[in-house]
């Protein structure tokens, strides 16, 4: 068992991205490749789940890649086959794993892997508002700029969950790099996944500023 999680799977089909999947979050998807059309086959005729992991290194398409060790398990919410054989899909996250082992990609990439909850105490609601009051804030003052930015409704945002989902829905919508996002994703703790995000907003906060000196 690997040292994050309380629970294993076995042969857990895995989806190689370019991006990275928060729990809660959705994702459309696009698949034309042959093996991840198979893979798509196998989840939608047995109702399964699939891992999606961020590509560090490489290609989504061919493999030869190098694969982070911590993902998000995906649901497929909406799915349509076309006469092709290519799938649209819209699939949301649904929990976090680590990776154990990875299996031999026949046909499509498959690993061993273990749930990975948060550790530790739980974090206070009002420290999940705070970093997204923040990031509120920030949005507000980039509009106010003129750049395009969609709407942060921090009291819509925070309706009707509790303070590890908040975080990802914050960590959501915070702009970010994939490997900011997977660093975000990869905290043991929603405490230091709520430090990572303040960083990136911080580091937003200053660009932002030093843009409106300059204007």
């Amino acid at each position: 068992m690997n040292e994050h999680g309380d629970r294993s799977r076995s042969e857990t089909p895995m989806f190689p991205l370019g991006t990275v999947l928060f729990p809660g979050a959705t994702l459309p998807l696009h698949i034309f490749e042959e093996r991840y059309r198979s893979l798509v086959q196998r989840c939608v005729s047995g109702d399964e789940l699939f891992g999606i992991v961020l590509i560090e290194k490489g290609h989504e398409v061919g493999g030869g890649d190098v694969r982070s060790s911590v993902g998000c398990l995906a649901r497929i919410l909406e799915h349509r086959k076309f006469p092709d054989g290519r799938w649209a899909l819209v699939v949301r996250g649904e929990s976090r794993f680590s990776v154990d082992e990875w299996l031999p990609d026949n046909p499509y990439p498959q690993a061993r892997i273990s749930d990975f909850p948060d550790d530790g105490d739980a974090v206070p609601m009002e420290r999940c508002l705070a970093v997204l009051e923040r990031l509120a804030a920030w949005v507000s003052d980039a509009t106010k700029q003129g750049y395009e930015m969609p709407v942060v409704d921090a009291e819509a945002i925070a309706v009707g969950v509790d303070a590890e989902e908040l975080s990802y829905r914050v960590a959501q919508l915070t702009p970010a790099g994939s490997f900011d996002r997977q660093k975000i994703l990869s905290q043991a703790t929603c405490a230091k996944r709520l430090d990572c995000i303040e960083e990136l907003i911080a580091g937003l906060e200053e660009v932002l500023d030093a843009t409106g000196d300059n204007t």
